[in-house]
């Protein structure tokens, strides 16, 4: 005889495939791993026998428990990280004095401790062991066998009783015991049915979320867009008289700035980037190794895009220092070298110093490079990738990020699971049975259909008020519960050595009750 689970047996059931499948889903897809520890490195944290769940992450930090490939030894090894980065980690298990030989790269790490289970390590391989999983195939084994012996019994049962010579008196006792009422959906209130599609249809929706959400990482490493790229245009001008060397009075740059007509020069530079401060110095040479800076603008801070400033060069000043400077070194001052360099320092800490270089003699001042010297651009600053928060994509829509997902995920299926529960229950109690339909339904191995019969003459007939009664005496005869039905009632009947016992579900007139059919 079947018997039904009970509700939280099967509401318990149904969360450990869920949390099953949601793990086996990890390991498939290599986001999980599992680990069963040897040594005593990690103590007192981890013992010999402990199981470690690993999950992988993006990135490691220092102070986390991974474990990682011993290629040449063909170990794994699970120590915490006290240095390193991807390139190469530092480890050292907590119960050694010494550092770990290796320093494994990002691709050897297996994944982080994320959950310890003490002593489960022992357990697993006990179950895994060959013994053990000798004694699950013999219990597998047993329990079919022994559900199939079950069943070759009903149909030997179903067999006999519905033999057409088998007497009342050769039936086996059967136990009163029946099974529990089942519920089928068809059976269900139009209420209760469509809550429990509902709670179908979100339990898989919750189940396709947690496999979305628990196959990855809560984060991964996002490629951050590289920095805007710098540029600085330098410029120079200076007023000379008219004269047959100019076209006008004013000479810019590219063009030289002969000294006989002017000694001065406004260098001018505008910049174009992310906002910051910026100095301007200058910096004097010869070729023989002399050389001196000049300040000309101190730290000034900018909170816009561009930068625009101008300094004034004065060449005789400059000329001076340097010939000033080969008259105590006795050698000659030659040309002069003048680097102008503004240097930009950005919120973030960045730096872009370009430079403009200028060649300074007795005749002239030139630019070293011509036109393309005036404008510097600097390239695209990269960054390094940062922790973002993963998402969720369903149909190619992003739904959530990981980690809200893997919480409304796992309330949707804890939530589904009680209510499941709680619908079975509610649909064995509103399942309205009729008195007759109870009894056949609970005691329906004690139960022989049989076609209406009269009440015959002379044997009495006792009615019981309880068909419990009517049962137990059945089971104490081993005799079969004759029953029909008729529009207004169910009848029961016992016949026991000449004496007739008789159950009916409703009352009937009292012409119909002396209506007994045998």
């Amino acid at each position: 005889m079947r018997r039904s689970l009970p509700p939280l047996l099967i509401a318990g059931l149904m969360g450990l495939g869920a949390l099953a499948a949601v793990v086996a889903g990890m390991l498939c897809t290599g986001q999980a791993a599992f680990v069963v520890t040897h040594g005593v490195s990690m103590n007192p944290l981890y013992h010999q026998g402990d199981l470690i769940v690993l999950t992988r992450e993006p990135v490691y930090r220092v102070g986390e428990i991974v474990a990682y490939h011993d290629r040449g030894q063909d170990i794994v090894v699970l120590h915490r990280i006290i240095g390193g980065g991807p390139t190469g980690y530092e480890f050292k298990g907590d119960n050694n004095e010494s550092i770990d030989p290796l320093r494994p790269h990002g691709d050897d790490l297996i994944g982080r401790a994320a959950l310890h289970i003490p002593q489960g390590g022992r357990w697993f391989d006990m179950v895994t062991s060959p013994m053990g999983l000798a004694l699950i195939l013999l219990a597998i084994t047993a329990g079919g066998g022994t559900a199939a012996l079950t069943r070759r019994g009903r149909r030997r049962d179903r067999r006999r009783r519905s033999g057409p010579k088998a007497p009342a008196d050769t039936i086996p006792t059967r136990s009163s015991t029946a099974p529990r009422t089942t519920v089928s959906i068809n059976r269900m209130s139009p209420g209760l049915r469509a809550t429990a599609g509902a709670v179908a249809v979100t339990g898989v929706l919750g189940a396709v979320l947690a496999a979305l959400a628990w196959t990855g990482p809560v984060e991964h490493l996002k490629a951050a867009p590289p920095l805007p790229s710098a540029s600085m245009t330098f410029g120079y001008s200076a007023q000379v008289p008219a004269t047959a060397a100019y076209d006008g009075r004013t000479v810019t740059s590219p063009d030289p700035v002969f000294r006989r007509l002017t000694q001065t020069v406004d260098l001018s530079f505008a910049y174009q980037g992310r906002p910051g401060s910026v100095v301007v110095a200058a910096e004097a040479s010869t070729a023989s190794g002399w050389r001196t800076s000049i300040p000309l603008i101190a730290a000034t801070t900018f909170t816009g895009d561009r930068y625009d400033g101008v300094v004034r060069l004065d060449l005789n000043a400059i000329d001076a220092r340097a010939a000033a400077a080969a008259s105590v070194i006795g050698l000659p001052v030659g040309s002069v070298t003048i680097v102008v360099t503004p240097r930009v320092t950005t919120a973030g800490g960045a730096t872009f110093a370009p430079v403009l270089r200028l060649t300074l003699t007795p005749l002239q001042m030139t630019v070293v490079g011509a036109q393309k010297a005036l404008v510097v651009r600097d390239a695209p600053v990269a960054q390094q990738p940062t922790l973002a928060p993963r998402s969720v994509q369903f149909l190619g829509r992003t739904v959530m990020t990981a980690g809200t997902a893997r919480t409304v995920s796992t309330a949707v299926i804890l939530a589904v699971l009680l209510i499941g529960a709680a619908l079975m229950v509610a649909a064995h109690r509103s399942v309205a049975l009729s008195e007759g339909a109870g009894i056949r339904q609970r005691y329906k191995a004690l139960l022989m259909q049989v076609e209406p019969m009269t009440a015959p003459p002379g044997p009495p007939v006792v009615n019981v008020t309880e068909f419990h009664t009517l049962a137990r005496l059945a089971e104490r005869h081993g005799l079969m519960i004759l029953h029909w039905s008729r529009s207004d009632s169910e009848t029961f009947v016992v016949q026991d050595e000449g004496t007739t016992y008789r159950y009916r579900t409703e009352a009937v007139t009292a012409s119909a009750a002396e209506e007994l059919r045998v």
